[in-house]
This record gives structure tokens, C-alpha cells and sequence, in this order.
């Protein structure tokens, strides 16, 4: 009796297509954009950049805001973190107007 072979994702070799968004204001990360979501990588990392997938565009600065937030190594109270996040959240969709 002859097992029947199952493969799952893309076919070796294929990739999708995709734009990438690398600005000053979320560097070190980058957000790849394909057919289906946006991918937060960092961009210091070529081999193990991966931070996030997500579906929306928003979703990716709000993981980048937390990420730049938390790379800060402040010891925060929990009004001033937020005001923080806020803050440079409030930066980013500024000049991004999302």
C-alpha cells in the first residue's frame, strides 16, 4: 500500500511578492508587506529579524511604537509609560496620518 505524500505552503523556490516600508521613524525595523499581512522584522538582524505578522498596517506601528518604547531600558510608573506609548505613537501617525 502506497503512502500518498502531503506538502503544506508555498512551493520550494516560490516567494510572494512584497514592498517593504524602511523608515527613519521606525528603524531599526522595517514592516514587509505581501498579499496578505504586514511583517514587522528588524532590520539589524538579516537572519532572525522576525518580530510580528499582522493584518493590519496599524497593528505593525503598534507593535514598532512598543518595541521603540521598550528599547528605551527606563524604569517607567504606569501613567508616564503610557503617556510615552502615547506620545510616540501620536509621532509615527502624525506624519503617517493613518
Amino acid at each position: 500500500m502506497s503512502e500518498e505524500k502531503k506538502s503544506f505552503g508555498r512551493v520550494k523556490g516560490q516567494t510572494k511578492s512584497q514592498s517593504i516600508i524602511s523608515d527613519e521613524l521606525i528603524a531599526p525595523y522595517e514592516i514587509q508587506i505581501d498579499d496578505y499581512s504586514f511583517t514587522v522584522v528588524d532590520a539589524t538582524k538579516p537572519t532572525n529579524g522576525f518580530c510580528g505578522s499582522f493584518t493590519t498596517l496599524s497593528g505593525a506601528i503598534d507593535k514598532i511604537v512598543q518595541y521603540q518604547v521598550a528599547s528605551k531600558r527606563e524604569t517607567y510608573s504606569l501613567s508616564s509609560f503610557i503617556s510615552n506609548y502615547k506620545e510616540t505613537k501620536n509621532n509615527i501617525k502624525q506624519l503617517l496620518e493613518i
